[in-house]
């Protein structure tokens, strides 16, 4: 039985109902009348008070240190949060089944960037790279290459043949972490690699759409034997930006901002303006010629407000 109220970590939040980590076991909760359920998620750290039969419920939530978020699946622009007080995002995705794809890594670069937390780029199922793939092992490793060289840490993984996973263990160790990327790259695969007491349902890729299945129905946070969390979110179809401005854009790209400063013009946007430090550093090969393309896409994308739209 817990006190009349004590603090508590959310570690799943599923139809309205929470289970919350506290010095006295898990607790299953209910959110206070009137309050959002929707507004709390794994790793909201909240305030608890007993109710019968060993439950509880969330009497407020306490402020938020970080957090990562998208835009809603859809056309409304409302924001959904994923997970909170997180020290960085793991952005998995696969070498095939579903296809590596750059545009979608640096889509979600560009979102741990804006939401100022660490990230990790881990391409798994290395062991599917080669040359019957789109993706050839030589390919990957030179895509790889130019993530590494501009400062994030590239972990290569195959949660099939265990390779990769010691330095992925070690990057979570004593962290709070979210795993994101689509469906069927084989996030919850690679937690029970790091982590074997853990047990998740994990699945296969659809051979009619080449996507992944949704195997993870549910946000939630699992404590890991090295003393780290990691939340494991539901795959992602739709990854689309939540106000992020044209201005800030850039800036999300963290391999221009050295550049950026050498610019004419202090409005420049980097697509067409003269004297643009960011172009010049593309054309001299300092930035990567797929990487600014993939700006470019994003930079077309922009709503109402003036706010980069991508779904």
């Amino acid at each position: 039985m817990i006190p009349c109220q004590s603090e508590g970590i959310v570690i799943q939040a599923s139809s309205g109902l929470f289970q919350v980590e506290t010095d006295y076991g898990v607790i299953e909760c209910m959110a206070r009348a009137g309050a959002d359920p929707g507004a709390i998620v794994p790793g909201d750290r909240v305030l608890i008070s007993p109710q019968p039969a060993g439950r509880g419920v969330i009497e407020s939530l306490m402020p938020r240190k970080t957090r990562f978020s998208r835009k809603v699946a859809g056309r409304r622009q409302d924001e959904q949060v994923i997970a909170a007080n997180l020290d960085q995002v793991i952005i998995v995705l696969a070498a095939a089944e579903p296809p590596f794809k750059e545009t979608t890594l640096d889509r979600y670069l560009a979102a741990v960037e804006h939401c100022g937390l660490d990230a990790v780029v881990c391409i798994n199922k290395t062991d599917l790279a080669s040359a019957a793939n789109p993706v050839s092992a030589s390919d990957l490793a030179g895509r790889a290459e130019v993530y590494a060289r501009i400062g994030y840490m590239v972990i290569m993984t195959s949660a099939a043949t265990g390779s990769g996973i010691d330095p992925l263990r070690q990057a979570l160790e004593g962290r709070v972490s979210a795993l994101v990327g689509p469906s069927g790259v084989g996030k919850s695969s690679l937690i029970c690699a790091v982590s074997p007491g853990v047990s998740l349902d994990t699945g296969e890729i659809s051979a009619s759409t080449g996507k992944g299945r949704h195997t993870t129905t549910c946000s939630r946070l699992i404590k890991l034997d090295n003393g780290g969390y990691v939340a494991d979110t539901p795959g992602m179809r739709e990854f689309g930006f939540h106000q992020i401005s044209r201005d800030e854009l850039a800036w999300c790209f963290r391999e221009f901002r050295v550049h950026v400063e050498s610019c004419k013009f202090a409005d420049c946007r980097h697509i067409k303006e003269p004297g643009c430090g960011v172009r010049k550093a593309v054309e001299q090969g300092l930035v990567s010629l797929r990487r600014y393309e993939h700006y470019l896409r994003l930079m077309g994308g922009v709503g109402p407000s003036n706010h980069i739209v991508v779904c």
